[in-house]
């Protein structure tokens, strides 16, 4: 958006300067011509679009995030909270003195009772500005959802039924997605990207 603004500034100082050595060549030549309103016209409109430009280019959202790009798996963290659990049940088994075939059912267990979350994790804003994002998750699951500068957009407060959540997302940017049910919590990162992009 901000190249597009850029791109008015600059045609219409370039026709706005055509335009002005058009006219005063004109004029030199002519010293009785008269300046119709035409010219009027367009002389203010060309400024009005180099000044729409200028303020557009300093105000637009720019399409380049300082931060670099971090791409992650959306369930990364799952992974290693998963893997972690399993691993100190597993030597907790050991140190008890259980069985191989305790300790293993026991971590399957646990990887069957981990919190399991769904929502896209990269959206574009629509038309309008909007982009909704559906969260699904089991019943009574809280999202928290915090812009790039860790400060909280909103939650999201699950209910007895485990409808799916919905939030309508109105700037684009990187956000982090909290999801707590109980003792379990899974982080996730969501890009909302711009108009068109």
């Amino acid at each position: 958006m901000k190249k597009l603004f850029i791109l008015l500034m600059i045609l219409a100082a370039v026709c706005f300067v055509g335009v002005w050595i058009y006219q005063t060549q004109r004029l030199k030549k002519n010293a009785q011509a008269a300046i119709s309103k035409g010219q009027v016209v367009m002389n203010w409109g060309l400024i009005i679009l180099f000044v729409i430009g200028l303020v557009g280019t300093f105000t637009a959202p720019s399409t380049k995030t300082s931060e670099p790009a971090e791409h992650h798996p959306a369930n990364e963290h799952v992974t290693k909270v998963s893997k972690a659990q399993s691993s100190s049940e597993s030597a907790a088994a050991a140190s008890a003195s259980s069985s191989q075939a305790a300790s293993s059912s026991s971590a399957s267990s646990s990887s069957s009772s981990q919190l399991q979350v769904d929502f896209p994790t990269d959206v574009s804003l629509n038309k309008t500005g909007d982009a909704t994002v559906s969260f699904k998750a089991p019943a009574n699951t809280q999202f928290e959802i915090k812009d790039s500068n860790n400060n909280v957009v909103t939650t999201l407060n699950g209910n007895a039924q485990g409808t799916d959540q919905t939030y309508n997302f109105k700037k684009p940017g990187k956000y982090h997605v909290t999801a707590h049910n109980g003792d379990q919590t899974i982080d996730r990162d969501l890009t909302v990207r711009g108009i068109g992009q």
